[in-house]
């Protein structure tokens, strides 16, 4: 065995939808907490549990075991209610809704292996025949039937029929998922009580804790960031949130977790007091927080070994703090679902024996955190990340300088963290703030959710009660998932969805305390939607493969959408949205054109470069 220290590593797997709930609706608004429960939720427990020689670290955040408490007592979203009318009784604004809507799965593993749902999504929009619908309506839910709703007997009859569903079939289908969903809470239960899984949980409606305790902290990390002037300062609203949360999970699972995830792994000094004050003795964070805390943001990669990879303390009461390996982190979440899952594991064990030669002795051992969402990535991998996690488990599991681990286990273990004199705030998004405040749409958010909640103060709980409705709202409307869809630099179909649900809220609170909403309420945070949308770019480093290979690697480009103009305008558009930015030293700049159609699935992505850079005078680069 090559020489070298102990590897210790640990996966934690996020778990998160936002709050779809309109205030006092007992229909969700969106369906995706039902949908990744039958896909992601129903299988993910049993699969990370199976095997001791791997244990995992699974984080669901409070406002989603609410969420699927919900649906498993009977609570419904739009997507169902509609799915479970009849299709004769559709009117046009349904018909339009499910051929809208009923294609979101992944297109290649979920549309394109699928003749006639493959036929469908080719289909005329007003083309569509009843048995057009009541078939687009089936494949869509058995696309989204997860591993174990595949074996059932049901689910395989109608994946092998393939068309011609009646209504008695969908109907069936549908009944067969609502059951699954009561599944899920006790599956997770299972796995904790294994002693396989560590669970963590975060703040009740997962909102950025360092922006709560005060909006000014985004400055830390980008000094020039255009904020509110006037400043949201709730540190009291961080700590409520952080307390539900523990409460909540504690309620539906019988104990409180050792750790937690903070959302987006944002933290700053006040909020590690505020978790230690909570009880919380561990978090994990980005490596990017600790590099631009130490002052070396830009540490080349292999010396970014021994100062990364061991938990730190700020001072003395507040959690332990573990900062993940971004690298590795990423590439499952972006990049290996297109490998062979041998090809991938293997991957994985090279990058920690690559860490292993960068440590500085053999006593400096190595803890490498490996944290990304656990729902998203494995609509992209084959049989929803089976095969890829079961080749990492034997990987992993085959090398002795390789222990796979948990942060409790480490800390009862006696593993002591480094000391860290200061804590520059960010989170595991470019180190900063910068997704959810900046942006005019975002601050313009802040501004409203801080003059609610100033002119809200007198009808707010005690510390210590059960939120009052007022207070309840408040705490919903702080959710991180608003600010991250609000202006740049994200965006979805459901944009304005966010904007409705986000003043709905504030609405909800400004009634529960009898009080009118002020009229700024009844208007959309963002702009004209038919206007083009221009943003600037920062600096980016993208792979030129014609994929996203990293969700990240054009996240700071400039953008420029492409929209159609007029009731004719989309007919003959090509491109839908073009990117563009410069590289760090400005020497080359990058293109990206993301088409219509047909090849919505591909890109075009194009380096033009400084021909005194190239040997050979080439000054094109790209890729299809």
């Amino acid at each position: 065995m090559p020489s070298g220290p102990k590897v210790r590593v640990f996966f934690l797997w996020h778990l998160h939808q936002p709050w779809y709930f309109e205030p006092g609706r007992a229909t969700a608004r969106l369906p995706w907490v039902r949908l990744h429960a039958l896909k992601n939720y129903l299988d993910f427990p049993a699969l990370l549990s199976r095997d001791p020689r791997v244990p995992h670290v699974v984080n669901v955040v409070p406002s989603l075991l609410d969420q699927l408490e919900l649906l498993a007592g009977g609570a419904s979203d739009s997507f169902l209610d509609l799915a479970r009318k009849p299709i004769a009784g559709w009117s046009e604004t349904d018909r339009a809704f499910a051929t809208r809507h009923f294609f979101s799965v992944h297109q290649d593993r979920h549309i394109k292996p699928v003749p006639r749902y493959a036929a469908l999504r080719e289909t005329p929009r007003d083309a569509f025949t009843e048995r057009d619908l009541l078939d687009l309506t089936v494949h869509f839910h058995l696309a989204w039937c997860g591993r174990a709703l595949r074996r059932e007997p049901l689910v395989k009859a109608l994946r092998e029929k393939g068309s011609g569903y009646s209504e008695a079939e969908k109907n069936e289908l549908l009944d067969l998922q609502s059951a699954h969903v009561s599944r899920v809470l006790p599956g997770f239960a299972a796995a904790f009580a294994s002693g396989v899984v560590e669970a963590t949980t975060s703040p009740y409606h997962h909102p950025i804790l360092p922006l709560l305790c005060d909006t000014r902290s985004a400055r830390e990390a980008r000094p020039s960031m255009a904020i509110p002037e006037a400043p949201f300062q709730r540190p009291e609203d961080a700590a409520l949130q952080t307390r539900l949360g523990l409460a909540t999970f504690a309620r539906h699972f019988g104990f409180r977790p050792n750790g937690m995830w903070p959302p987006e792994g944002s933290l700053s000094e006040p909020v590690l007091a505020i978790l230690g004050d909570a009880g919380v003795s561990w978090v994990a964070t980005d490596e990017e927080i600790l590099l631009q805390s130490l002052g070396r943001p830009h540490l080349p990669l292999g010396a970014r070994t021994p100062l990364v990879f061991h938990p730190r303390r700020l001072r003395a009461g507040t959690p332990a703090i573990f900062f993940r390996d971004r690298f590795l982190s990423d590439r499952i979440g972006f990049t290996y679902a297109t490998w062979r899952a041998a090809d991938a594991a293997h991957d994985v064990v090279a990058h920690l024996r690559a860490l292993r030669r960068d440590a500085n002795t053999e006593a400096d051992e190595l803890v490498v955190p490996v944290v990304l969402d656990g729902e998203n990535p494995w609509e992209s991998y084959e049989e929803e990340g089976e095969p890829f996690l079961t080749a990492l488990t034997n990987a992993l599991a085959a090398e002795p300088w390789i222990e796979v681990t948990t942060p409790s286990r480490l800390l009862r273990a006696g593993l002591t963290p480094r000391p860290l004199e200061r804590l520059v705030a960010g989170s595991w998004i470019e180190g900063s703030f910068s997704t959810w405040i900046g942006d005019p749409v975002k601050n313009r958010a802040w501004e409203l959710l801080t003059r609610a909640r100033s002119e809200l103060s007198p009808f707010l709980t005690a510390e210590g009660k059960v939120p009052s409705r007022v207070h309840a709202a408040l705490l919903a409307a702080e959710a991180s998932d608003f600010f991250w869809w609000f202006g740049e630099p994200h965006s979805s179909a459901e944009d304005p969805l966010f904007d409705e649900l986000f003043r709905a809220q504030l609405s909800a609170a400004y009634r529960a305390a009898g009080k009118t909403p002020p009229a700024a309420l009844e208007e959309p945070l963002a702009p004209e939607p038919g206007a083009p949308l221009v943003r600037e770019s920062r600096p980016i480093a993208p792979t030129l493969d014609g994929r996203m290979t990293d969700y990240f690697e054009w996240l700071g480009a400039g953008r420029f959408l492409v929209r159609a103009r007029g009731t004719m305008g989309g007919g003959g558009r090509v491109v839908k949205e073009v990117r563009f930015g410069l590289s760090e030293d400005g020497a080359t700049l990058f293109l990206r054109l993301d088409p219509t159609g047909a090849f919505s699935g591909e890109l075009l992505e194009i380096a033009l470069l400084d021909e005194a850079r190239e040997a050979d005078g080439s000054s094109l680069h790209h890729s299809f």
